[in-house]
């Protein structure tokens, strides 16, 4: 009998370092990709992250947490493109949620509407000039967030970044941690154009 849970020990053990090894290979594919830096995790629990330099002015990061919960745990996904130069907005672009949220909407003066009903549904604006914050805000980049946000949960948009945390799930696959990053540059790459 002790033999059997030796091996059974073993073999999950087993079964854990090749599922480390292929989630390895994924994000170093990924990395790559994206011209970032990536080391590969060895333990068993180890932290799964990858960032890089865009252009000359935005950093990326990506990595995952496990947050324990009661008796299991939740592994989170977390996005993180970050400006070289501040905005100076006072600028707070996010995603609409609960009901609670929407009743928080309702009751905050300091909502920016940008008159696109789809867009303004969809986000609280908040910034310290409304002007500048709506000149800002282009048809482009409003449809961009839209577009991100249905892909990224979470997404919030700052001064200083862009950024999508605490996504539930991990994710293994290459070539959505590539589309997910890709979506977050090219709306930064709207917000901060390239000089």
């Amino acid at each position: 009998m002790g033999e059997l849970s030796g091996l059974s020990i073993f073999y999950i053990l087993y079964l854990a370092k090749m599922r480390r090894t292929k989630t390895n290979a994924a994000w170093k594919q990924a990395a790559t990709e994206l011209g970032f830096d990536f080391t590969p995790v060895t333990r068993i629990f180890g932290k799964y992250r990858m960032s890089g330099v865009i252009g000359k002015q935005l950093s990326c990061s990506v990595w995952a947490n496990t947050e324990p919960n009661g008796q299991s745990s939740t592994t989170y996904m977390n996005y993180d493109v970050r400006f070289s130069q501040p905005l100076n907005l006072g600028l707070v672009v996010k995603r609409e949620g609960s009901i609670l949220g929407k009743i928080r909407k309702f009751a905050d003066k300091q909502d920016i509407h940008t008159n696109n009903p789809v867009f303004d549904k969809e986000f609280t604006v908040k910034g310290t000039d409304e002007y500048k914050v709506k000149e800002l805000l282009t048809q482009q980049i409003q449809s961009k967030l839209l577009e991100v946000s249905n892909v990224l949960k979470n997404l919030v948009v700052s001064d200083v970044s862009i950024n999508s945390t605490r996504m539930s799930g991990f994710i293994r696959k290459s070539e959505i941690l590539v589309q997910n990053v890709k979506l977050l540059i090219q709306l930064a790459e709207l917000i901060v154009p390239n000089e």
